[in-house]
């Protein structure tokens, strides 16, 4: 009987053991900061694991890697990148945007969790070095907060935009003391800083987890006052830590990270080495559901026993890489519920704003998260004043904010012309798309000119009034320092007038020359849309002038880009006609029902390239083009002591 009881309880003991020893999978990172990736690959970087040389991403995911963190700077190209810690290239602007979607492309090839960490600064931002970004010296705190909304709000913008959503963002590296170079001791202005980049993520998405970071968490380093601070001021989701050192054995950790976890905020390692692997992760890992996990910084080349070993360019994962993958073993790491991003119900959003102004909206697109802060922005060209909302809202105010939401909305802001200038519009006071506004190629008019970017469909829209309808001569000024001609669209009201302007090279881009258009303009307020209409874009653009021809002759010539004289390209819909046209082949039919006059052919350059004369009494004439008129699209103009009327032609022989 006592044998029996003995080896029941024997079994039960064995069963008990393996119950202990099997971990039940719950949400854990294993995570590691891996920002220097693409300069060390500049650099000539081959990774390897298993004697097999591999992409580093595979190699960390087939790890137990399962989270990726990533720096980012205000403007690295004259901080980071210029210090030059790698040895890269330091014209190279790394840890940009530019260089930050990449990185992200590869974290969500891999399934991965992607976090981001906004150094506020144009260099390393850590404990005692918090630099303010140097287009924001001289600034107030208010103005402060306002350029890291934007930088924040750009930089996630760009990324949602490809599918590149950050899981975890912090606003500020290891802001012990200051951010951005404001001191703690101004908590109203630290903070400012910090929520103002925090407020632009939550627009952003409000299920992105926000955290803190503390460089030494630790009693002896001012931890528990940092953090009250921090819990009192800022809006966050999770505190995390600078695990490197400890002075009892990671108690120090357990103590003030249990702060924390009392108010029902997580917590997390967000650097640590090699060298304490297996107590980092037990320390945050016996937090529970608050204990997110940990992230190494930085495997591949940290000086304190990182997790590859290094010849030369040659990077070989070792035994502390292997000890990382045992802890995702031991601990069933899976990624937490709110990586991806929650299923968050859309809600949409239609805007329209008339002639003369825009609406800017805090959350592009028009689908935006439910729950979502969405603010809106009625701007008025200059020249034009905003008269009001309408639609869901009503209301002069320029600004209007949703706080959350929660239906559709329907909005329209109404402009209206105050200008007295209705002849002259600088490219600079325009919609922009695909379009930037720039100054530093000299001998332009007003403020600036519009950049057209190098894609098919940048564009800008002018606001114009018209006193009066009809056909107007339409002078544009611009500049083509390249070696390539670079067409464009012209579109009244959305309507198509002028199909192709070849906008030819100046010679340089401080070259600024001027091409015609006719277009048929109605009475009042309109818009005309330059569009590019090749990948090369379109010129600059620096103005467009119209011309008052009510006392001369409407073919007067103008000088084209290339200074010779040309009549003004009509667009081919311009004018009602009462002639018809008709192309066989390479004849031209012209039917003018017995009127005398002219009929003239003009290339896509607005150059006269054949003219004729009409015959009063013969009812249609037919003209053989000569050889040197080639294939392409060319108008036909004719014109009679009553009449005018022009047609686009394509010459396909």
């Amino acid at each position: 009987m006592k044998a029996n009881f003995l080896t029941s309880l024997k079994k039960a003991a064995i069963a008990l053991c393996a119950i202990s020893a099997f971990v039940m999978a719950r949400p854990y990172i294993v995570g590691v900061d891996a920002s220097w990736v693409l300069e060390d690959e500049s650099l000539g970087a081959k990774y390897y694991d298993d004697g097999k040389q591999q992409d580093l991403f595979d190699i960390l995911q087939n790890n137990g890697v399962n989270f990726i963190r990533v720096r980012t700077f205000v403007n690295s190209c004259i901080g980071y990148a210029k210090e030059s810690y790698s040895g890269a290239n330091s014209n190279v602007c790394w840890c940009d945007l530019e260089h930050t979607i990449a990185i992200a492309k590869r974290i969500k090839a891999h399934n991965m969790g992607f976090f981001l960490d906004f150094h506020m600064s144009d260099t390393w931002a850590s404990i005692g070095h918090q630099n303010v970004p140097a287009s924001w010296k001289g600034k107030s705190n208010a103005e402060m907060g306002k350029l890291a909304y934007e930088h924040v709000k750009t930089t996630m913008q760009a990324l949602m935009k490809q599918g590149l959503r950050p899981d975890m963002v912090q606003v500020g590296n290891e802001i012990n003391s200051a951010v951005a170079g404001v001191s703690m001791s101004k908590t109203a202005e630290f903070a400012n800083i910090i929520n103002s980049g925090v407020k632009a993520v939550r627009e952003i998405d409000p299920s992105i987890k926000i955290v803190m970071q503390h460089g030494q968490p630790r009693p002896e380093k001012n931890f528990e006052n940092w953090y009250n601070k921090i819990h009192a001021n800022i809006d966050y989701d999770a505190i995390c830590g600078s695990t490197y050192g400890t002075t009892n054995n990671g108690q120090d950790w357990r103590d003030m990270f249990g702060l924390v976890v009392k108010n029902k905020k997580a917590v997390l390692s967000c650097e640590y080495t090699g060298l304490r692997t297996a107590l980092v992760n037990s320390v945050f890992y016996d937090f529970g559901d608050l204990g997110w996990g940990t992230f190494v910084w930085e495997p591949t080349r940290y000086s304190d026993k990182p997790m590859f070993d290094r010849d030369g360019q040659k990077y070989t994962a070792n035994a502390r890489l292997k000890e990382l993958r045992d802890i995702a073993k031991k601990y069933n790491a899976t990624l937490p519920d709110w990586v991806g991003g929650k299923k968050i119900p859309k809600v949409q959003v239609k805007t329209h704003a008339s002639i003369g102004g825009r609406i800017e909206q805090s959350i592009e697109g028009d689908s935006v998260a439910q729950g979502s802060t969405l603010s809106f922005k009625a701007v008025p060209l200059e020249g034009w004043e905003f008269k009001g909302w309408s639609g869901d809202h009503t209301g002069s105010e320029k600004d209007y904010t949703v706080k959350s939401l929660d239906k559709a909305i329907n909005l329209s802001a109404e402009f209206a012309f105050v200008g007295t200038d209705s002849l002259h519009y600088e490219a600079e006071n325009t919609i922009y798309n695909k379009t930037i506004f720039e100054d530093k190629h000299q001998g332009f008019s007003g403020k600036g000119y519009a950049n057209l970017d190098n894609a098919v469909g940048s564009s800008v829209t002018f606001g114009v009034c018209m006193p009066s309808a009809g056909e107007k001569k339409v002078k544009i000024t611009f500049a083509n320092g390249s070696k390539v001609n670079r067409p464009v669209s012209i579109a009244v009201n959305d309507t198509i007038q002028v199909e192709s302007v070849e906008m030819g090279t100046t010679g340089e881009w401080t070259d600024w020359k001027d091409t015609t258009v006719v277009l048929k303009m109605p009475q009042g307020v309109s818009s005309i849309t330059i569009a590019s209409l090749t990948e090369d874009g379109g010129p600059n653009i620096d103005k467009i002038e119209f011309i008052d021809e009510s006392t001369k002759d409407s073919s007067e010539t103008a000088k084209d880009s290339t200074g010779e004289k040309t009549t003004a390209l009509r667009g081919a819909t311009i004018a009602e006609s009462v002639m018809k046209f008709e192309l066989n082949g390479r004849t031209l039919i012209v039917y003018h029902e017995g009127h005398s006059g002219s009929v003239s052919l003009f290339n896509t350059l607005g150059r006269k390239v054949f003219a004729a004369t009409l015959n009063r009494g013969n009812s249609a004439e037919t003209f053989e083009l000569p050889p040197s008129i080639g294939k392409g699209i060319y108008y036909a103009k004719v014109k009679t002591s009553s009449t005018q009327t022009t047609k686009k032609l394509n010459i396909a022989e």
